[in-house]
C-alpha cells in the first residue's frame, strides 16, 4: 500500500498460493490481486485489514500491477487450481490415471482458449501468460476422486527468505462476488508464523500446501499444468515483466510516469552536475514542465544506491500523491512511507526513526507535506544528519512562516525545485530558502529552454478586457483608501498584517468581477471543439458555481475540480485527461498537476504574483502527441475611465503588468504590443513599474 513502508526482508519473498479455483467470475476480472498480502506482514490485524478492507474497495483486477511488481522483485507464485468438472467428467476420472490426466488437460485447455478469446480481459490474460512464460508463476491442477466433489479449498501461504510465514484461510474465492462489497458475505482469517498462538496454524497450512504440491494429499490428485495450455498462454505473453507492467500501468493508471521510461536531457544532466559541484546543495529553478521531478529523482540515484534514506517535501496532498507515483516508478525497490495528507503511521513509536536511520540496509524514502515536516513531532521523530537527503518541491512554499520550520531539519544532500523561486514580496523568506539550500544551480531553465527541449509547446495569448460594475468599483475605492492609510503606518516598506488583509479583500473584487463568468461562456461558445481539453480558473467555490451556471446556459456540461467536490478527484482528472471537455477549477491545479492533453486555458482569476500565472501557463503548455501550440485566454479587469475613478489606477497597473508578462513569451507578439499601447494611453510605462504584493500562504489541498 502507498501509505506504508515495505521492509527489506520480503523483497525476494516466495509467494505460495494454494487452492484458488479458476471460476467464470475470475476470468471477467475481480477486485485487487491477492499479492497485496506480501506487503509488510507486521501483524495478523494488519494483514486482515489489507485483505478485506483494501480489496473490497479496489477496482483493479486479480492480475494487476502489484503481482507484476512482486514478480519483478524476485517473488514466485505457486498456484493450485481446479477446472470445472461435470458429473460425466468425474465419472470418467474413475477409469484411471491416464484418462484423469487427459480429461483435466482438455478442460484446462478449454479454459485457456476461452480466456484468450475474451477481448474484454485481454490485458489480464497477458499478465497471467507473462508470469507463466518467465517462470514467475507455476501452476498445477487439482481434481478429486469421483463422488468426492470439487477441490474447493481457499487457503494461501506466504513465506520470505528468512523463513517467516503468513497464511490465510476463508470462504472467499477469487471472484467478483467473493471480494466486492456488493457481492457475497465472506470471511477470512490470517495467521502470522512469528506470533505466539498463530505459528502452529501457519506451519500446518505450509505443510498442507507442500503436500498438495507434491501430490501426496489424500483424495486429491495434483497434476502438472498441461503443456499445450502453457504454450498457448506463452504465445500471448509480453516479452518481459517490465513490458507487461508498462502495458498494464497505461491501462489502469493512464500514461506511465516519465521517470520509468525517460533518459536525462542535456539541461537535466547539466543541472545534476552543477548540483554535485555545489556539494550536493542547491535549487533547480526550472520552468514548469521542464521535468524537475525526474531530474530530482535522478539526482537521488547515488544516494539510493548507497542504501541511504531520503526525505521529499511537498506543499499539498495532491503533490504528495503525484510524487508517490513517480517515486514508485523510479525506485520500485525502495521502502516508502507517507506523512501528512491523512497518512499518520509515521507517528507510531520508532517507525519514522527506523526508516530514516543511517544504517544502510535498503533504499528508503519518506514523502511528507511541508506542514507535517515542519511540526515539532515530526522533526523529533526523524533521524536527522548527513546520511539524510532532502528534496523540497515547489520550494518557495517552504519559506512561509510555519513551513520554514522544516528548514531546521539537519540533512546532507539538499535540493529545492521551483519554476519561480522568489517569494513574492517576502525578501526574508526567500533569503532563508537560498541560505538553507545553498543557492540556485546555474543556469536556470527558462520557458524558451523548455520549448526548445520539446518539453513545452508555444502558446497564443488573448487578453480580454472586462470592467467592474458600479458596486464593485465603489468597494474598490473604499478599500484603496483604507490600504493607503495602513501603508502610511508601515516601516521600511514592510506591510502590516492589516494591510495584507485589505489587499486580499481588494484583489478578490477584481478576481471575482461579475463580468468574468459571462466572458468565459462567450469564449468557450466561440472556440470550444468536442474532444479538446479546456481549463477554466476561478477564484473560489462561489465564483466556480457562477461560471459553471453560465457554461451550462450555453449547452456545455462543465466538469468541476476542487478540494470540496463530491466524488473522486483523481478519477475526475483521469476522465478529463482521456476524454477532454471543460474543467472548471480553483487554484488547487496550480502546482504539480500534469495533464498534457490540455490545449486551452481561460484565466478568470489570477493574482499579481507572477508565480501563479507562470504555473497556470505551464499547465497548458506541456507537450503531448500532435499538440503544436496552446491557447491562453485571460480576463483583464480595467476601470471604465481613469479621470473619473483615480483610485482604480492601481488595479489597471496590476492587471496590465501581469498581462504584459504573460504576452511577452507568446507566439502572437501583437498581444504584447496592444497591451503596452493601452498602458501608455493610461499614463504609465509597464517597463518601469514594480509589482506590489506579497506571497500568499498556500495550504494543503487548496
Amino acid at each position: 500500500m502507498a501509505s506504508d513502508e515495505t521492509s527489506s526482508r520480503e523483497r525476494n519473498d516466495e509467494f505460495r498460493l494454494r487452492g484458488l479455483k479458476l471460476e467464470p467470475e475470475y476470468r471477467t476480472g475481480s477486485s485487487n490481486p491477492i499479492s497485496e498480502f506480501y506487503v509488510p506482514c507486521l501483524s495478523a490485524a494488519n494483514i486482515y485489514r489489507r485483505a478485506v478492507g483494501y480489496f473490497r474497495s479496489s477496482i483493479l483486477s486479480l492480475v494487476g500491477l502489484e503481482v507484476l511488481d512482486f514478480a519483478r522483485q524476485g517473488g514466485r507464485i505457486f498456484l493450485v487450481c481446479s477446472p470445472e468438472l461435470s458429473l460425466d467428467d468425474q465419472q470418467a476420472i474413475a477409469e484411471g490415471y491416464e484418462i484423469r490426466e487427459s480429461l483435466a488437460a482438455r478442460r484446462v485447455e478449454a479454459e485457456v482458449d476461452s480466456l484468450i478469446a475474451n477481448a474484454a480481459i485481454d490485458w489480464q490474460v497477458r499478465v497471467l501468460a507473462t508470469l507463466i512464460a518467465v517462470g514467475s508463476m507455476e501452476v498445477k491442477v487439482a481434481v478429486r476422486a469421483p463422488a468426492h466433489g470439487l477441490y474447493h479449498e481457499k487457503i494461501g501461504v506466504f513465506s520470505d527468505a528468512s523463513g517467516d510465514l503468513v497464511s490465510f484461510i476463508g470462504s472467499a474465492n477469487e471472484s467478483w462476488s467473493g471480494w466486492h462489497a456488493g457481492g457475497n458475505f465472506e470471511s477470512i482469517e490470517v495467521f502470522c508464523g512469528w506470533n505466539e498462538g498463530e505459528s502452529s496454524r501457519a506451519e500446518r497450512h505450509s505443510r498442507n500446501f507442500n503436500s498438495l504440491w507434491a501430490g501426496t494429499t489424500l483424495d486429491v490428485h495434483t497434476l502438472t499444468f498441461p503443456e499445450a495450455a502453457r504454450l498457448k498462454l506463452c504465445r500471448v505473453a509480453a516479452p518481459s515483466l517490465d513490458d507487461a507492467r508498462r502495458e498494464v500501468a497505461h491501462i489502469v493508471q493512464g500514461p506511465i510516469p516519465e521517470s520509468s521510461t525517460r533518459k536525462l536531457l542535456p539541461h537535466q544532466d547539466k543541472a545534476i552536475a552543477g548540483w554535485i559541484a555545489q556539494g550536493c546543495r542547491g535549487i533547480f529553478e526550472h520552468a514548469t514542465g521542464s521535468g524537475k521531478t525526474f531530474t530530482a529523482l535522478s539526482a537521488l540515484e547515488p544516494h539510493m544506491d548507497a542504501l541511504l534514506p531520503a526525505l521529499i517535501l511537498v506543499p499539498s496532498d495532491l503533490l504528495l500523491r503525484q510524487w508517490v507515483r513517480e517515486v514508485k516508478a523510479h525506485f520500485p525497490n525502495a521502502a516508502l512511507m507517507l506523512a501528512g495528507g491523512g497518512h499518520d503511521r509515521w507517528k507510531e513509536s520508532g517507525r519514522l526513526k527506523r526508516l530514516s536511520a543511517e544504517s544502510p540496509n535498503s533504499p528508503r524514502i519518506v514523502v511528507a507535506t511541508m506542514q507535517t515536516a515542519a511540526s515539532l513531532a515530526f522533526r523529533q521523530a526523524l533521524s536527522q544528519g548527513a546520511h539524510l537527503a532532502l528534496v523540497a518541491d515547489e520550494v518557495h512554499q517552504i519559506g512561509s512562516r510555519f513551513n520554514s520550520q522544516a528548514m531546521l531539519i539537519e540533512s546532507g544532500p539538499r535540493l529545492g525545485l521551483s519554476a519561480t523561486l522568489e517569494r513574492y514580496g517576502d525578501v526574508e523568506g526567500t533569503a532563508k530558502i537560498l541560505d538553507y539550500f545553498g543557492g540556485v544551480v546555474a543556469p536556470p531553465v527558462t520557458l524558451s529552454d523548455a520549448v526548445a527541449a520539446g518539453r513545452l509547446v508555444e502558446y497564443l495569448y488573448h487578453p480580454h478586457v472586462v470592467h467592474l460594475n458600479v458596486e464593485e468599483a465603489d468597494d474598490w475605492k473604499k478599500l484603496t483608501r483604507s490600504i493607503r492609510f495602513e501603508m502610511a503606518k508601515s516601516e521600511e516598506g514592510r506591510l502590516t498584517e492589516q494591510a495584507k488583509l485589505l489587499l486580499i479583500r481588494r484583489s478578490r473584487i477584481a478576481k471575482k468581477c461579475a463580468a468574468k463568468a459571462p466572458l468565459a461562456a462567450r469564449i468557450v461558445k466561440q472556440s470550444f471543439e468536442e474532444g479538446q481539453g479546456w481549463l477554466v480558473y476561478c477564484e473560489d467555490s462561489a465564483h466556480l458555481a457562477h461560471t459553471m451556471d453560465e457554461l451550462r446556459a450555453i449547452g456545455i456540461k462543465p466538469i468541476e475540480y476542487h478540494s470540496g467536490m463530491q466524488g473522486d478527484r483523481t478519477a475526475t482528472l483521469q476522465w478529463f485527461a482521456r476524454y477532454g471537455g471543460v474543467l472548471v477549477s480553483i487554484k488547487c491545479l496550480d502546482e504539480g498537476v500534469d495533464i498534457p492533453s490540455v490545449s486551452h486555458a481561460v484565466i478568470l482569476a489570477s493574482s499579481q504574483n507572477p508565480r501563479q500565472f507562470v504555473q497556470r501557463r505551464g499547465r497548458v503548455l506541456r507537450a503531448s502527441g500532435n499538440k503544436i501550440f496552446a491557447t491562453v485566454h485571460d480576463a483583464i479587469v480595467a476601470p471604465i475611465g481613469l479621470d473619473e475613478e483615480p483610485e482604480q489606477t492601481s488595479l489597471l497597473k496590476a492587471e496590465f503588468l501581469r498581462a504584459i508578462e504573460f504576452a511577452k513569451h507568446a507566439r502572437n507578439q501583437s498581444a504584447s504590443a496592444e497591451l503596452r499601447e493601452m498602458a501608455r494611453e493610461a499614463g504609465f510605462d509597464p517597463d518601469t513599474e514594480l509589482h506590489n504584493g506579497y506571497e500568499d500562504e498556500v495550504t494543503t489541498g487548496e
